[in-house]
Formats: C-alpha cells, structure tokens, sequence
C-alpha cells in the first residue's frame, strides 16, 4: 500500500507539472483543426478549462496517494495487519465487554448526588456456545457469534 501510494504521487506531481503540455494535447483532440470544414467561419474557442481540469486530476492523484501512504502508516501504528482493513487492534468481544462495562460504571457514578454504598460487584458467568465454543452471558437466549440457540 506504501508504493501504490507513492506511486500515485508521483503521478500526481507529473501530472501537476506538465498540465499545460497535456491540456494541448488533450486540445488537439477534442477541437477540430481550422480548415475541418467549419461552416460558422468563427475559429475554435479553445479549451481554456483544460489546464485546470488536468491540474484537478494531479491534485486528486496526489490526494489519492497521500491517503494510501497514511492508512497504511496508521494500520502499522495501530497494531499490524489485523482486522478487516488491516488497522487496529484486535480487541475481543469478553475484553470490549467488561471494557464498556467498567467505562460505563465509572461515569455513571459521576454525578453530584450523594453516593450510597455501592453493591459488591455482580459474579459474571458465561455459557460456551456448544456449536462455535463462543462465550455468552448466562442468560443469553442466542448466540452472538453463530446465532445459533444455547
């Protein structure tokens, strides 16, 4: 993903600097030569917008580039080639779970009430899905992996 990136940079900045010559290019192209049989007698009126059209192209090409090579230093940073897009790391479901559930217990006990002696913490117990070996709360109906009924 590095070199795709730098690769469409590099395009990018070409394109960038040599516009004018690919916007007379392009303009060959797209108006008629003079004597082509034009029957107005009026000359072409030439394709003015061409240099900016080739140097939105270079602009985006650079854009393009620049967006690869920082998705692909922050999957680095962030923990290798794991997940889907290759970022982040992984977390699993039991971990994200007691996670929110410490973030959430903490900020619920922010406000400015008077606090009462908070219950002892509630004992979690998981069940193990007998088709995918997944973990779920004792009450669960379902599984969240497999879907399948504990």
């Amino acid at each position: 993903m590095i070199v795709l990136g730098l690769i469409l940079i590099g395009a990018g900045l070409v394109v960038f600097r040599y516009s004018a010559d690919i916007a007379g290019q392009l303009d060959s192209y797209i108006n008629p030569p003079p004597d082509s049989g034009n029957i107005t007698g009026l000359g072409s009126p030439g394709a003015w917008y061409l240099p900016y059209a080739v140097w939105g192209f270079g602009f985006t090409l650079i854009g393009l580039g620049g967006t690869m090579l920082r998705s692909a230093f922050m999957s680095v940073v962030m923990g290798g080639a794991e997940g889907a897009m290759g970022g982040g790391a992984g977390m699993s479901p039991d971990a994200l779970e007691t996670y929110m559930q410490q973030a959430l217990s903490t900020t619920r006990g922010a406000t400015n009430t008077p606090r009462v002696d908070p219950a002892p913490p509630k004992e979690v117990v998981k069940v193990k899905c007998r088709n995918c070996g997944n973990l779920e709360m004792e009450d669960a109906a379902f599984c969240r992996k497999c879907g399948k009924p504990l």
